[in-house]
């Protein structure tokens, strides 16, 4: 009983200091004359993303919907940390475009840089790093080398449209399939093919180590944990090191081999490994040299990259086959544009209502949600009172812009003629970023996407199998619906 009587006023004393703390913590904002939200004493505003109950980046977007309409940054806090997110397309083109230097760096991954395929490249290089490595990247997608990687594309839709071909029909000639789970796989061989010059199928389980490696990178809970903790507690990363993405030891020796093989057989496949093996050979720079493992980094750019294609994939052909006129639609502006050009670049090219379907897609479901930044120094925002101190991690929300009915007309409708070429685009719509540092590969992924929904509806009508939407998986911070994107497909019979 003494024990109890010492213990019980000291655990009552730590408890009244927390709150005083978190109290002081969590008026951060407040005392800075910046609008926010009401806050838990530990988990600040983001307690149901960081409990895995919602989807951090959709749960983002619920923030952003949650301040005064007129409000331009709302403040808030992921724990006790502070972080200002961005409502206002003017301020972030003043701060991403306008001020980039002071905004040059993403919060992703921390102050602090690691080894990691999924961090040492354009993802999460540090400027002026990032600056040199983009001006070697941006080479290695230009429209002609896209054209090489057309036949790459086109051969790994094979083992799709083989898959879809051999699943059971019912007596109507329906197929049931997951769209997400196809997109995935296809991505995954796809991934295979043009970063790691490895052929696989993942349909069919060749390659089984590689596809169950990459499947699992694309799905599994240690990732995902880890996505959370670089785009939003990345301090935990600095302690962590790298390696927080894929089995490090396996994708070495799959990329090692591939690009020894390469440059004994000088063979030229129109595969990124070509492009690679053509930097590892030019001048070097010293702060950065593209030898070694910083040349595995750079493909780990495009798992995460063609990952959103194939998500903007499963998610567009979900709308389509939800909304039959615009499917339709865009069946006949694939018809019109391989007639016209054949199984071309040019064809792919000249689909102008797939893209405005694909644009619709991606507003309503942005592949990579959230845009981060670090406050490199101290940082006024113009004709404001509002200081951002060096450090604050800053965010937008693309959910919360895109379905924002200041800048989109009934915002929760899919509807692909908001992107018609008369039409002008609201500055709020940001699915690649903005500035010096949007993606350089968006016409990689869009190149992607056509060729998949082009291969399926040319073949297949695809229509919904329930009315009830997509879930979002609550672990994901990429958008990912937690129960798949079960669609039915139904054969042509021209």
């Amino acid at each position: 009983m003494a024990f109890l009587s010492a213990i019980v006023p000291f655990l009552i004393a730590i408890v009244i200091l927390f709150r005083l703390y978190a109290k002081f913590k969590l008026s951060y904002w407040k005392r800075r004359g910046v609008e926010s939200l009401p806050t838990d004493a530990i988990f600040g505003n983001f307690k149901e993303a960081l409990l895995f109950r919602k989807a951090p980046g959709w749960f983002l977007g619920q923030l952003h919907k949650a301040a005064k309409s007129n409000a331009t940054v709302l403040g808030f806090y992921i724990f006790h940390k502070p972080c200002i997110l961005i409502r206002d397309p003017d301020i972030i083109k003043q701060m991403f475009v306008t001020d980039f230097e002071n905004f040059s760096d993403r919060h992703f991954a921390g102050s602090k840089q690691k080894d990691s395929t999924g961090m040492k490249n354009l993802f999460g290089l540090k400027n002026p790093t990032w600056k040199y490595v983009r001006s070697k990247i941006t080479p290695t997608l230009t429209r002609g080398k896209l054209k090489e990687m057309l036949p790459l594309m086109m051969d790994t839709g094979e083992p799709l449209m083989h898959y879809l071909e051999n699943q059971r029909t019912d007596e109507n000639g329906i197929k049931n399939a997951d769209a997400q789970n196809l997109s995935l796989k296809h991505c995954t061989d796809l991934t295979a093919s043009i970063a790691f010059g490895t052929k696989t199928d993942s349909f069919r389980g060749l390659n089984t180590e590689f596809s169950h490696a990459f499947m699992d990178f694309f799905q599994g809970m240690k990732r995902m944990t880890a996505l959370i903790a670089v785009f939003f507690i990345p301090e935990i990363i600095e302690f962590y090191g790298g390696g927080v993405f894929v089995k490090p030891d396996f994708v070495k020796t799959v990329f090692w081999n591939a690009l020894k093989s390469r440059e004994e057989s000088k063979e030229k496949r129109g595969d990124f490994i070509d492009s690679l093996i053509k930097m590892k050979n030019d001048e070097q720079n010293s702060d950065f040299k593209l030898d070694g493992e910083n040349l595995l980094f750079q493909s780990g750019m495009f798992l995460s990259g063609f990952e959103s294609s194939a998500t903007t994939t499963a998610f567009t052909l979900m709308e389509l086959a939800n909304n039959h006129e615009y499917q339709e639609e865009a069946r006949n502006d694939i018809n019109k544009a391989i007639e016209k050009h054949g199984l071309t670049y040019e064809a792919f090219n000249d689909m102008k209502y797939v893209d405005q379907c694909i644009s619709e897609s991606i507003r309503l479901h942005p592949p990579i949600s959230t845009l981060d930044r670090y406050t490199r120094q101290d940082y006024k925002i113009p004709d404001t009172d509002i200081v951002i101190e060096k450090g604050t991690a800053v965010y937008v929300s693309l959910y919360g812009m895109h379905e924002d009915d200041r800048f989109f007309d009934e915002p929760l409708v899919f509807n692909p003629n908001r992107f018609d070429n008369d039409m002008k685009i609201s500055d709020a719509y940001l699915p690649f970023g903005i500035g010096p540092r949007s993606c350089v590969a968006t016409k990689l992924g869009q190149l992607h996407v056509k060729v998949v929904l082009a291969t399926i509806l040319r073949e297949y009508q695809v229509n919904q199998l329930s009315k009830d939407k997509a879930i979002l998986n609550p672990k994901s911070t990429f958008t990912a619906a937690a129960n798949g994107i079960n669609l039915q497909f139904k054969k042509i019979v021209s």
